[in-house]
């Protein structure tokens, strides 16, 4: 099918010649302003003309796969390390070296997503007003140099300090990455592209293990601890992949340097059935209050908080719940950490077929955590001991299913909000309810509770029912929305007329008759 695009350099000639052939100044300007759009970054390069055909549309799909794609696995993968560090070195004498006592090593984590509440607000606004690759660049080359010094910190103070100047500036990771997938890619794309990044968790938690495992072998030498070595070694990989993502992830389609000025009115004109945009720099008031008023936004923030409440305290506390708790020795417990993070590639993967397939978001994460609620039973109920280790583990094994909603979670998010500025305050408000899950996750495993910590997954078991809860709500919520939007856009003789015209006028959700709700 042919295709034909429109140029800034045609459109001025365009507009030339209707200057010519048109007396009337009214004509003139009705003519250029079907080119003049609200969004900052698609303004010059709209063209509702444009017609792009299926195939048309595979082939760039797999160019953003391609060029986009392992940038942003690469910076998700890098975050997910340097966060990461502190769970194996836990058991390879860590707490010891530092002095850590009681709670202390909870605390750490804590802090850390104390870090990312505080910098979230700010970090929205930052994703709204500047170009989104070269800031995640900078903020990466930040976290470098904090591991670094993590490295050398020997005592808790500074080691509380770092971690929570780590989540300040890690703040931005998520907020930058949705947006990326947003601009890029079509709604019906974007679970398997989200899982693809978030799984880059699974492969961390797989990669330290195998360091934690590699590393406890080293003794001490040249002054420094074998957990020291190991996160010496992740700070260097970091400050390479910081380099990396600063000089090659482009900012925006209409930034990006290997696209031609035609090919990037295609790559703007592909996602406008998102009805989202790509970005808008006013700030709207207007915007904020209806994220205010709209329950959609505490819906978000409960699913966040649910999930990491029970998802971050696990992923906190797992070499210890396999070292202490099932009665396996520290480098047994850094090897069978491993297929942890193989069962979060494997149940990431899973969800996004799933969510693919039925295009039923919600009803398939209520369905995943019906493992969870198993795998707790089984820890509570089994008692440990060389005879029931085997079965312990298989248990805490089925508990790594509830983390593959944390993808689906944000493309809730990401897929559901619209206007720059609404999203940019929803996104803060979901993003705060996913740290602060994780900042009190921590702190449900009372030192006190250890080793078999039953209290907390008695605690866990009401989160379950929680969240449950909460997916039910949030999606009668939308069906009826959407519901709303078809009956006004339906004729008499039942034709539904949507031709996603108002998709680059940074118009909310809400106000854009066009959009419809991901359920």
């Amino acid at each position: 099918m042919a295709i034909t695009t429109v140029s800034k350099k045609d459109d001025t000639l365009h507009l030339e010649e209707a200057r010519n052939d048109f007396s009337d100044i009214d004509a003139i300007k009705a003519d250029r302003d079907r080119y003049v759009v609200a969004d900052d970054e698609a303004r010059n390069y709209v063209n509702p003309d444009l017609i792009i055909s299926d195939e048309e549309s595979k082939r760039m799909r797999r160019r953003i796969h391609k060029r986009v794609l392992p940038l942003m696995c690469l910076a998700y993968i890098t975050q997910a390390m340097d966060k990461g560090t502190l769970g194996p070195a836990s058991i390879m004498g860590w707490q010891k070296d530092v002095g850590a006592v009681g709670n202390q090593y909870a605390l750490t984590s804590t802090l850390l997503w104390c870090g990312i509440i505080v910098g979230e607000p700010i970090a929205n606004q930052l994703v709204r007003r500047f170009p989104l690759g070269k800031l995640l660049g900078s903020a990466m080359i930040v976290w470098s140099g904090l591991l670094m010094g993590l490295t050398f910190s020997l005592s808790i103070p500074p080691v509380f300090a770092i971690r929570f100047l780590l989540g300040f500036f890690e703040s931005l990771f998520g907020p930058v990455l949705l947006s990326i997938t947003v601009q890029w890619y079509l709604k019906e794309e974007q679970p398997f592209v989200s899982s693809v990044w978030q799984s880059m968790l699974g492969a961390s938690q797989a990669i330290m293990s195998l360091f934690g495992y590699a590393f406890y072998h080293l003794s001490k030498s040249a002054g420094l601890h074998g957990w020291q070595w190991m996160t010496l070694t992740v700070s260097l990989f970091s400050f390479c992949s910081a380099v990396t993502t600063f000089l090659f992830l482009p900012d925006s389609p209409t930034r990006a340097r290997w696209l031609t000025e035609d090919e990037k009115s295609k790559y703007v004109e592909r996602i406008r059935s998102n009805n989202q945009g790509i970005k808008h720099l006013e700030f709207k008031h207007s915007q904020i209050w209806e994220a205010i008023g709209d329950p959609y936004t505490y819906l978000l923030f409960l699913l966040a908080l649910f999930n990491t409440l029970v998802v971050g305290g696990i992923n906190t506390f797992n070499a210890i719940l396999i070292n202490q708790a099932f009665g396996f020795s520290v480098l047994d417990s850094q090897l069978l950490s491993i297929p942890l993070g193989a069962m979060v590639v494997v149940t990431y993967f899973l969800q996004a077929y799933l969510v693919t397939k039925t295009r039923q978001t919600l009803l398939v994460m209520m369905a995943t955590v019906v493992p969870n609620i198993i795998g707790t039973i089984m820890l509570i109920c089994i008692a440990p001991g060389p005879k029931t280790r085997g079965v312990l583990i298989f248990g805490f094994y089925l508990m790594q299913f509830f983390q593959s909603t944390n993808p689906s979670i944000f493309l809730m998010l990401s897929r559901n909000s619209a206007g720059q500025t609404k999203k940019s305050f929803t996104y803060a408000v979901t993003y705060i309810g996913w740290a602060g899950g994780n900042a009190i996750a921590s702190q449900i495993f009372q030192a006190k509770w250890a080793p078999r910590y039953k209290p907390s997954l008695y605690i866990h078991l009401g989160l379950y029912g929680g969240f449950i809860i909460t997916c039910i709500v949030t999606r009668l919520l939308l069906v009826r929305r959407n519901k709303k939007k078809i009956a006004a856009q339906t004729t008499a003789d039942g034709t539904v007329i949507n031709l996603n015209e108002r998709a680059f006028e940074d118009l909310t959700d809400i106000e854009n008759p066009d959009f419809r709700y991901s359920i």
